[in-house]
């Protein structure tokens, strides 16, 4: 039951917890007035010990039980009118108990809820406090994101401005460059003609010497050339020897040696060394967003055992004092049986007594005889039933389905009674009790008399967990037979 419940509600489920106990009719009524003391006697322990919630279970389920429940019992009327007496003036007693301790759980539990409020409202303020945080740490990723993601395209346009500047300036170079050779070109197709055409000029003057007439030079003391018949074979043409070639005629075109054509532009080459590398981010890191804050999720600390029991101490020297009372009727194949008390100390059971009533025998069955004087041992002793303890002779330790009957009212009193089953023939010992969730109300609804089949699934009985054995403790026979 947790505290985040309102006071009285958690009062309320206590009072139906207390109320939801329920009448077998096949158990006499003396055994439930008996219980009946014994469970007063337990709930004002509790109530010394200022333990509020037991005490307030205990006072509710015995009004349940002796003004609800019981008068309805077949055999109520059978009662005596001095034990009804009784009992009436301990519902008198148990009421205002049961008022009072009432007062004291809401008190109790106002107060705890007030505690749990004010922790509550500290957690959702420290909640408050962890998103804020939470979500200011994600503006301040989100920013610093921006800013890379900015940089980063800034980097990239440098990049791209820083290429294309390249490209410009590739292009502007090789255009200079190509305008560097075509006016070396111009140049030499110049100086080629200029000699072309002084060549030509030379051959002309050369033709033109060739066409002049022969220059005749007379001899001393011969006759004038001019006059002479003769003088056109003796006359010497001084330009035979040395004559210029004809020359050849002029050629439709001129051709330029050497003359380098323009080439197109070459196209841009991609593998322009580039710039320094951008500067790289870790996109790697990522935040997880998935934790919660574990605090709320820590788990409730777990009970002492499966069901929540009270611990049951029992001492070390307990079954073998049993087996020792016990071993006549042992060696003659004959059960023994005993009742388990002891006392309520700390919201924990310590097996004191160990009550050998008069009883008959069989080899698989034992009837305790004279309850009266059992509880009369249990009242002078101030004990408190807490289970019972007999012997399989031959057997090994398990519960029969008389022995399941027989421990059915024990459990239904008290949820922590156990049930001691000693097979000395197998030196086997067991502590058992009824599955509180399914054995427990099977049995006490089956109406069987007898050795009979009962199912094996699921289980009716188990071993127990809130059994401690303790060496520190002694246990004190009662045999009254």
């Amino acid at each position: 039951m947790t505290t985040e419940c309102e006071p009285a509600k958690r009062v309320r489920i206590l009072a139906d917890y207390g109320a939801s106990v329920e009448v077998d009719g096949t158990v006499p009524v003396r055994r439930y007035l008996r219980s009946g003391q014994e469970m007063m006697r337990m709930a004002d322990v509790y109530y010394e010990e200022r333990n509020w919630e037991h005490a307030f279970v205990l006072y509710t389920k015995y009004i349940t039980i002796f003004v609800e429940k019981l008068p309805k019992h077949p055999g109520y009327n059978q009662v005596k009118s001095t034990e009804i007496k009784k009992t009436m003036k301990m519902i008198k007693l148990a009421f205002p108990r049961a008022e009072e301790t009432k007062g004291n759980l809401l008190d109790k539990y106002q107060k705890e809820f007030e505690i749990y409020q004010k922790e509550k409202q500290k957690e959702q303020e420290e909640e408050e406090r962890r998103r804020e945080e939470h979500r200011r740490k994600l503006e301040e990723e989100k920013r610093i994101r921006e800013e890379e993601e900015a940089a980063l395209e800034q980097e990239r346009k440098r990049i791209e401005d820083e290429k294309a500047k390249q490209i410009t300036e590739e292009q502007h170079r090789l255009l200079e460059e190509q305008k560097m050779a075509l006016k070396q070109a111009e140049e030499q197709q110049k100086i080629l003609q200029q000699q072309r055409a002084a060549q030509i000029e030379k051959e002309r003057m050369a033709e033109m010497e060739k066409r002049k007439p022969p220059v005749v030079i007379p001899s001393p003391g011969l006759p004038s050339a001019m006059n002479s018949p003769l003088a056109g074979q003796n006359t010497v043409n001084f330009n035979s020897a040395g004559g210029v070639p004809s020359s050849s005629p002029m050629p439709g075109a001129i051709p330029i040696p050497g003359m380098v054509q323009p080439s197109a532009p070459p196209v841009p080459n991609d593998s322009v060394p580039s710039p320094s590398a951008a500067p790289q981010v870790d996109r790697s890191k990522k935040i997880d967003r998935s934790s919660k804050p574990n605090h709320l999720m820590q788990p409730t600390p777990a009970p002492i055992n499966h069901y929540g029991l009270r611990d049951v101490f029992v001492p070390l020297d307990a079954v073998p004092k049993f087996l020792a009372i016990a071993k006549p009727n042992t060696g003659q194949n004959l059960e023994t049986c005993g009742i388990l008390a002891g006392k309520l100390a700390r919201n924990a059971f310590s097996i004191t007594h160990i009550v050998i009533p008069k009883q008959t025998s069989t080899s698989d069955s034992c009837t305790a005889l004279n309850e009266e004087e059992i509880f009369d041992c249990m009242d002078n002793n101030d004990l408190v039933t807490l289970g019972w303890i007999h012997t399989h002779p031959t057997q090994t330790a398990f519960m029969s389905s008389i022995d399941l009957h027989t421990h059915c009212p024990y459990q239904i009193m008290l949820s922590e009674a156990i049930a001691i089953v000693c097979a000395p023939a197998h030196n086997e010992t067991g502590v058992f009790s009824l599955t509180p969730d399914y054995g427990l109300n099977y049995i006490a609804s089956c109406k069987e008399k007898g050795f009979h089949p009962h199912p094996k699934h699921p289980s009716l009985y188990e071993e127990l967990n809130h059994v401690k054995i303790r060496g520190d403790l002694s246990t004190v026979i009662k045999d009254l037979r």
